[in-house]
């Protein structure tokens, strides 16, 4: 039996890229492996990404579904059907065992040749709320992998769905001690961290919040250090909003990026932060105690619905953007990180629910998937 050629295909948010990229981290050292091709929407993110990380890709003209009048439907349509088609030429190129498909509309012509080629291929849903993208290729999936437990909404009419987690960068998995990462950081090990972050884009509600709450935050008792990401658009505003004592304070610590999170969570006692899959399967596996401020405008509100399930699990706390004061920040914060009975139970609790061995997992269905397909195909 040859080795396994696997093609990976995802994107439009870095939601749907970096699970297919926790994939290939593990794939590109398996012996076993022949060749691994990304198929993505060309000038995207994943393109952008893949080409950093040396992975082989090949872009494809696609965009979202427009949700407006039938013209423009129709047009989207026609380019899909376009995208299919070249996909099929590049899979028959190619000659994949298997092909992953980790959600956004960037997935589906990859996803529609592999159906119509008759090559197995595998759904993973990152999110509490299944895509438009995998829902529809869910029948005929070999394998739904689930990225949460609370999923629903999606089946395979082939195979089964297992709950392997989301996949995460290999750096969140190598834990380091506070102190060590507090080091890293140039902040104190000696007091409790509050990180607040919208992601790496960052989040002018959440930054305009912890603005306006800052002074009462380092007033607190027993003091705290704040290590607040911005977001590299953001940083000219937050520093222009601040006054010059809280700036120059130095238990505030605001960048516009952190190039490794896994040191920060390291570093962290509670954070403050949006509700995307990745984020909380990162938080999931370093144990780290979350407020979630859903973005309120995400495909099907699947934040939300993300937040809201580990918030049944009592492994966080919610507060919907539009809610999100200064005065409930404040009041929440304060109320969780002088109470460490809360949030070692919030550590315990949303640890639980972490999944360090999804990237391994995933890796080893798709070679399994493989092995089905090129052994049919010997007979």
């Amino acid at each position: 039996m040859s080795g396994h050629r696997i093609v990976l295909s995802g994107g439009g948010t870095g939601g749907h890229v970096y699970p297919a990229l926790s994939v290939f981290e593990v794939l590109e050292k398996d012996p076993q492996v022949e060749a691994i091709l990304y198929i993505g929407a060309h000038g995207h993110i994943e393109e952008r990404i893949a080409k950093q990380r040396g992975i082989e890709f090949r872009g494809l003209d696609v965009s979202g579904m427009p949700r407006k009048r039938l013209p423009a439907l129709l047009k989207w349509l026609l380019q899909m059907l376009k995208a299919e088609a070249a996909a099929r030429t590049v899979l028959t190129e190619f000659r994949p065992t298997v092909v992953l498909g980790t959600g956004g509309y960037a997935s589906a012509p990859a996803l529609g040749a592999a159906k119509r080629m008759g090559v197995p291929y595998v759904i993973h849903e990152p999110d509490a709320h299944p895509g438009l993208a995998n829902k529809f290729f869910a029948s005929g999936a070999s394998l739904i992998s689930l990225g949460m437990e609370g999923a629903k909404g999606i089946k395979s009419g082939r195979g089964e769905s297992v709950v392997n987690g989301n996949p995460i960068g290999q750096g969140f998995l190598k834990t380091i001690g506070k102190d060590e990462a507090c080091r890293i950081l140039g902040i104190r090990n000696d007091l409790k961290t509050l990180v607040v972050t919208g992601g790496s884009q960052g989040a002018k509600a959440i930054n305009d919040a912890l603005i306006s709450v800052l002074q009462r935050l380092l007033n607190m008792q027993p003091l705290i250090q704040v290590v607040h990401q911005s977001g590299d658009k953001n940083i000219d505003e937050v520093k222009a909003a601040l006054a010059p004592s809280l700036l120059n304070e130095s238990r505030y610590c605001v960048r516009p990026y952190f190039d490794d999170m896994s040191v920060v969570y390291a570093a962290c006692d509670l954070v403050v932060s949006r509700a995307g899959a990745m984020t909380i399967a990162e938080l999931s596996c370093t144990g780290t105690p979350s407020i979630f401020v859903p973005f309120p405008f995400a495909a099907q509100n699947h934040q939300m619905h993300n937040a809201r399930f580990l918030e049944s699990k009592g492994a966080a706390i919610v507060i919907p953007q539009s809610e999100l004061t200064p005065e409930r920040l404040g009041d929440v914060v304060q109320e969780l990180i002088s109470t460490d009975a809360r949030l070692e139970s919030m550590r315990r609790n949303i640890q639980a629910l972490g999944k360090p061995t999804a990237s391994r997992d995933l890796a080893e269905q798709l070679k399994m998937l493989s092995d089905r397909y090129q052994a049919r195909n010997a007979r």
